[in-house]
């Protein structure tokens, strides 16, 4: 789905190098200072365009371009994957106390990484950061190193139990022809106002890739004007085998996801199933092709409310679009 591709490449973008110790080697740096000279060990990167290639099988293309910012008291990386389905921005500063280069990372998947990168040899760096937006994404780190063959390569690296693994990366090679595309805006959001008894269905969604046979989520706020709690305890659609109502579990053993018999919507409140929450409609073996006007019909069934059907947009960027309804 499309937060999982989001959350691989944001990895494989955050910048550093070899090595993940707990503490890492940290090469000498350029003398305190402000403007280009306290940059020194980005030069090799800065005013150029590079042409990444994924490691994965999915082979993704990510454009990074490198400039100055804040007239050179700053390093600017602009990017963008698949010819602009997916883009960010990192602004790189040297901090004034520590020295060290903080750099906080904004992408147009609605969320934003903060971080700190150390140099750990020439053309090399290792980087630790938090992900900001993503619930309950774990700490990662990456590496970027540059070769001798004037190929950088980033790696991305996830806590997982304890143990950093490897999620993947970009191999990039400096292509002056290279311009990175920034995602068009999601228009704004209309829909049918859709209602059963006290409940209301809006911002009603389906992230899918449009391949046929994936599992897709759905998503949705369900609003009780009620003074009593109601239930949901059916959803279907021609579309898909089933619908199943998944939970992410986060617990000491790891993450799991689970599948919830019914969910509770609470009196005078809502049941918010949004993109980034640990809940979500999974439709199994969705089929887009049975979509009409970019749109699926789900049926769902409430323990008092009764039973409605409601149209559910279809998406690429389930977080653009819940947001659009802002």
């Amino acid at each position: 789905m499309r937060h999982r591709l989001i959350a691989a490449v944001a990895l494989s973008l955050l910048f550093a190098a070899p090595g993940l110790s707990a503490v890492a080697q940290v090469a000498e740096l350029p003398a305190p200072g402000v403007g280009r000279a306290a940059y020194a060990p980005f030069e090799h990167l800065v005013g150029k365009t590079w042409r990444g290639v994924g490691t994965g099988p999915a082979a993704a293309e990510d454009i990074q371009r490198w400039d100055w910012a804040v007239g050179g008291h700053a390093v600017r990386v602009v990017h963008s994957v698949g010819g602009g389905a997916y883009a960010g921005e990192t602004l790189i500063f040297r901090d004034k106390d520590s020295g060290a280069y903080i750099f906080h990372y904004f992408t147009s998947g609605g969320f934003h990484t903060t971080g700190v990168m150390r140099p750990t040899g020439p053309g090399a760096f290792e980087a630790e950061e938090t992900v900001h937006g993503l619930d309950g994404f774990p700490p990662i780190r990456s590496t970027m190193v540059m070769g001798a063959d004037g190929v950088h390569r980033t790696r991305g690296y996830q806590l997982e139990n304890g143990v950093w693994v490897e999620k993947g990366g970009f191999d990039y090679r400096e292509d002056a022809s290279a311009v990175p595309v920034m995602p068009a805006l999601a228009p704004v959001a209309r829909e049918a106002a859709v209602a059963v008894g006290p409940l209301d269905l809006t911002r009603r969604i389906v992230a899918t890739s449009g391949t046929a046979g994936e599992d897709s989520a759905g998503y949705a706020r369900i609003g009780n004007g009620s003074a009593v709690a109601d239930e949901l305890f059916s959803v279907s659609c021609a579309c898909a085998v089933r619908v199943e109502f998944h939970r992410i579990n986060r617990g000491p053993d790891g993450v799991s996801m689970d599948a919830d018999p019914i969910w509770a919507v609470p009196a005078e409140g809502a049941l918010e199933v949004r993109p980034g929450s640990d809940l979500h409609f999974m439709l199994i073996n969705f089929d887009p092709a049975k979509a009409v006007a970019g749109r699926v019909e789900l049926t769902l069934t409430f323990r008092d409310a009764g039973t409605v059907r409601a149209d559910f947009a279809l998406t690429d960027n389930s977080r653009n679009a819940w947001t659009a309804f802002d």
